[in-house]
């Protein structure tokens, strides 16, 4: 009877033991899988493609800021007006701005083998440091008027003197606006100076 008595309480102590080591065990796997399916803190907001063009958007592209349309130039002399554009033409020049000069190289308007130089300086800019003084040059099927006492045709001339030269100059944004006398270098036999007027706008800018 003691015998049997041993027997049935070691069969209930084996059981209970069972009883609490499978309910550590579930309760072990239950805070695994609590742990696994728990999100990160730390971790970084998912990004939308709509998202990133808004993004794109409010940093904004590189619209250009250049002008538009052709560039155009009018210069009178003695009462006659030529024009010059770069629409159409196959080279050609406009820069309102290098570093402190405007540069203008257009060819005549239906003639493109006729055309206009004109370099304009900046209020400000130092001719010395740019290596670049005020001039024109109307080169005309039948006459090439300049403006530039340091042309090499007319400079140390006396001839010349005060005859070739850009009076004023006004430089406002693409627009250079001024007055000049020139003279005739196709006609050296005899001194032919002018007054004149002249005016450019840089539209589309262009380097050749």
């Amino acid at each position: 009877m003691r015998r049997l008595l041993l027997a049935a309480l070691l069969v209930l102590v084996l059981a209970a033991c069972g009883d609490d080591s499978s309910g550590d065990a579930g309760g072990a796997e239950t805070d695994q899988v609590d742990a696994t399916q728990q999100p990160a803190d730390d971790d970084p907001p998912s990004t939308t493609e709509s998202d990133t063009e808004s993004d794109t958007d409010s940093t904004g592209g590189s619209d250009g800021d250049g002008g538009e349309g052709p560039s155009t130039a009018t210069v009178t002399i003695d009462g006659a007006t030529y024009e010059f554009t770069t629409e159409g033409a196959l080279v050609a020049q406009c820069l309102p701005d290098l570093f402190g000069v405007m540069s203008v190289q257009l060819p005549l308007e239906g003639d493109s083998s006729a055309g206009l130089s004109l370099i304009a300086l900046h209020d400000g800019t130092d001719p010395a440091v740019v290596g670049q003084s005020n001039a024109v040059e109307v080169s005309l099927p039948d006459a090439n008027w300049v403006a530039d006492p340091e042309d090499v045709r007319i400079a140390g001339n006396p001839d010349y003197e005060g005859l070739s030269q850009v009076d004023s100059v006004t430089v406002s944004g693409s627009t250079v606006t001024g007055t000049a006398t020139f003279v005739n270098t196709d006609n050296f036999d005899e001194i032919e100076s002018a007054t004149g007027t002249f005016e450019a706008t840089c539209g589309e800018e262009r380097t050749s």
